[in-house]
């Protein structure tokens, strides 16, 4: 569950009223894309953000007036390049933020789904790193381990958990073009299972941990089985991108940085 999610259930649970403030289009430079999300608080403070600077004051602003009149609202924006400079922003584009309030007295809102979702396969010392990672671009995770203790909610706290008997019988899971798959197992077996599975799923991303040479070796074995080449080629392996790293956290920095730069180019297809 994202900071903003956990934060707007948290206030309607209290009886406060929030507003909702999203991009609802954009053109030119924009600090964040359509559907970013940022949650306004009475005071003033925020959960979430929709890219900071001018954009974010001048929204925080206008969510004030939405508490003032109690209704939801679009708001019509422009930052030019003169601006921007004088905030000290480099962006300028314009568009259209959509306010909702959200008062306690009424159902709780309906927030938008993730976007994605984050497989990782594995819940050792690479794949907790990553997990830890992956909260600071708020990327919802779920971890899978065919050891209990790896898939411990103290050891996970801010990702869903899933014990498996194997990773050769891996449970239905609902993987989607922009979802992203991250395989650290703590052994070439267990590489080689979720990945014969992985490249028959619809996700964006998948990854695999491991040396050119165990990468080469296991996809020998798949094409032996009947795996179509072009399969294979949608794996990025060695996972991550090739900055050095050595350590777990290290590692989960490329692997995070490679799931970045991937949805980055998700969004600007989209745009096109």
């Amino acid at each position: 569950m994202t900071k903003l999610r956990h934060e707007a259930e948290k206030l309607w649970t209290e009886g406060q009223p929030f507003v909702l403030v999203s991009v609802k289009d954009g053109t030119g430079s924009m600090p964040r894309h359509q559907g970013a999300i940022m949650l306004v608080r009475q005071d003033g403070s925020i959960a979430g953000t929709i890219g900071g600077g001018l954009l974010e004051a001048q929204a925080i602003r206008e969510a004030k007036e939405v508490f003032a009149a109690q209704r939801d609202r679009e708001q019509s924006f422009i930052l030019t390049g003169q601006q921007a400079a004088r905030d000290g922003m480099i962006c300028g584009g314009s568009g259209t933020l959509a306010f909702r309030y959200c008062p306690p007295e009424k159902a709780m809102p309906e927030l938008p789904k993730e976007s994605s979702m984050l497989y990782i396969f594995g819940g050792g010392h690479v794949g907790q790193a990553l997990a830890h990672a992956a909260t600071l671009i708020e990327l919802p995770v779920t971890v899978l381990d065919d050891r209990a203790e790896y898939t411990d909610h103290a050891r996970f706290p801010q990702a869903d958990c899933i014990t498996v008997k194997g990773f050769d019988c891996l449970p239905t899971l609902p993987v989607g073009p922009s979802d992203m798959i991250a395989i650290v197992t703590r052994g070439h077996l267990g590489d080689l299972d979720v990945l014969r599975w992985a490249v028959r799923q619809n996700a964006g991303y998948i990854g695999m941990i491991g040396s050119r040479r165990k990468r080469d070796t296991l996809y020998q074995t798949l094409r032996e089985e009947g795996v179509p080449q072009e399969q294979l080629e949608r794996v990025c392996s060695p996972i991550g991108l090739d900055i050095g790293a050595e350590t777990p956290g290290e590692i989960a920095v490329s692997i995070l940085a490679e799931i970045v730069e991937v949805r980055a180019k998700w969004r600007k297809e989209r745009n096109a």
